[in-house]
């Protein structure tokens, strides 16, 4: 959320629209890479529970694009809306009745029509108290790393287009980037829109908010080193110099705070001052970079690739242990990877990018470093690679020694336990998502090889570990006429 006394123009903003019957029923937040716009979105949902008018929220997320899908997005909406609205509950009954199978239905237009078009105008007929509020952040995360070219994101400008067409009672609020698709959609309807200014077009408000949020978070590290550092420290002219830096960008300082929680907060924060340059991102990440590996070795800079990259390009965030099966890398290496840039990740359990912008930054040969910088075909080789000799090593027959194969998996007690115990993270996702990564590169006589061996040896263990990893089987199947051979 932003902090409290931060953003508030924006917020009034769009506090504003809502309460107004009167104006279009979609407002777009749109904004550079690490203004702030999830920040805000996360403080309008406390705000509109607050007041009773959260119908829905939903978070895009790049890295679970294999799960939070447009289709995944109305279910939950729908669900939500049912859940608050026992109008609206009523008639996703009635539309439930008439066809049970809307909810698993791929046909994103029934899904968004019956489950939630009709029922907004049919609960329209009536008087509406605290009408809904729908949220969606990040529209530019839908459809991973395929973007506008998904048909996720394709079935998600449509249907958006669709709200457009509802009574202006029925609020809905986007955030996202400026990327063509999503420019192409908001000139086409009717909306209200705020640009969140960063760069050369930095407002004095943003500006503001970035010292407020460094002088907050300051004094929380001065607290941590009482008598060891100034009260007011670092003082306000650093601070400023910081603002400046950051060309307003939320997510810099957020970055830049969490580098000098490290530890040595006074000589971390020098080396940002001198080698960070005039600012921006591209600048902070790029020494970031540097910084946490100084003169790597050419084995750290493979690790880094594998062990990123896997991060990257994974379709289910993975454990840190995974992720070294899959790319390759012992543990030890895998753990100085992800430790090495804790400023960026958010846990070294699961790890994740805290924000797009360094991931974009990483496959940017315009701006990433080349010694850093990601080949998306070159991990895919590494994935599929990886995925085919786990599942070599692993698959067998009755991989969950159950006693019985003349019982159903619905009538085994302990299936859960038994799954848990002999099919670890690395190998319930290799046998899901192999395909998707082997789809991706060009032709390869390793690779093909271990494709014919997982024909000819294995394909029926496969089969039999899909059957119990159920969630699996649809992004198996996906895959696999693309991937036939």
């Amino acid at each position: 959320e932003c902090m409290e006394g931060t953003r508030q123009d924006i917020l009034s903003e769009i506090i504003d629209w809502a309460s107004n019957m009167d104006a279009p029923n979609i407002f777009w937040l749109e904004g550079y890479p690490g203004v702030g716009k999830s920040a805000v979105a996360a403080s309008l949902v406390e705000e509109f529970r607050k007041s009773k008018r959260l119908g829905s929220s939903f978070f895009f997320q790049r890295a679970k694009a294999n799960v939070m899908t447009t289709n995944s997005l109305w279910r939950t909406v729908a669900h939500d809306l049912a859940r608050r609205y026992p109008d609206m509950r009523k008639s996703l009954i009635t539309a439930l009745t008439r066809n049970d199978s809307l909810p698993a239905t791929f046909n994103v237009d029934t899904l968004f029509h019956e489950l939630i078009h009709n029922p907004l105008i049919e609960y329209d007929r009536k008087p509406v108290e605290n009408p809904p509020i729908v949220i969606i952040d990040a529209l530019d995360e839908c459809g991973g790393l395929d973007g506008q070219h998904s048909n996720h994101r394709v079935n998600l400008m449509r249907t958006l287009k669709s709200w457009s067409s509802l009574p202006k009672i029925f609020k809905l609020i986007v955030t996202s980037r400026r990327e063509p698709d999503i420019v192409r959609l908001f000139g086409s309807i009717a909306h209200s829109s705020v640009d969140v200014l960063a760069g050369r077009s930095v407002d004095t408000k943003s500006s503001d908010d970035i010292e407020k949020y460094l002088g907050y978070h300051f004094s929380q590290i001065v607290a941590q080193y009482q008598g060891v550092l100034p009260v007011d420290w670092p003082g306000h002219q650093i601070i400023r110099k910081l603002v400046q830096m950051a060309n307003g960008l939320f997510i810099w300082p957020v970055t830049t705070l969490k580098f000098l929680t490290r530890g040595y907060p006074q000589e971390q924060l020098n080396r940002i001052l001198d080698g960070a340059g005039t600012g921006g991102l591209t600048t902070l990440y790029s020494w970031i970079l540097t910084a946490s590996f100084p003169d790597p070795s050419e084995m750290v800079v493979e690790s880094f690739h594998s062990v990123v990259g896997t991060i990257i390009l994974a379709k289910d965030p993975l454990p840190a242990s995974s992720i070294g099966e899959l790319c390759s890398v012992d543990d030890c290496m895998t753990k100085y990877i992800i430790n090495s840039l804790q400023s960026v990740i958010s846990s070294e359990e699961v790890p994740r990018f805290k924000h797009q912008s360094f991931v974009d930054f990483l496959l940017d040969r315009t701006k990433c470093p080349s010694t850093f910088l990601i080949s998306l075909e070159r991990q895919n080789r590494i994935l599929a690679l990886g995925c085919l000799r786990i599942m070599k090593r692993n698959l067998r027959f009755n991989i969950c020694d159950l006693k019985s194969s003349y019982h159903r998996n619905s009538e085994i007690s302990d299936l859960d336990l038994r799954i848990k115990e002999h099919i670890p993270p690395h190998i319930s996702y290799s046998a899901a998502f192999w395909a998707s990564h082997f789809t991706n590169i060009n032709f390869d006589p390793e690779i093909f090889e271990l494709v014919q061996d997982f024909v000819q040896n294995r394909f029926l263990f496969w089969l039999e570990i899909l059957s119990l990893l159920l969630f699996a089987i649809q992004f198996a199947m996906l895959c696999l006429p693309p991937a036939q051979i």
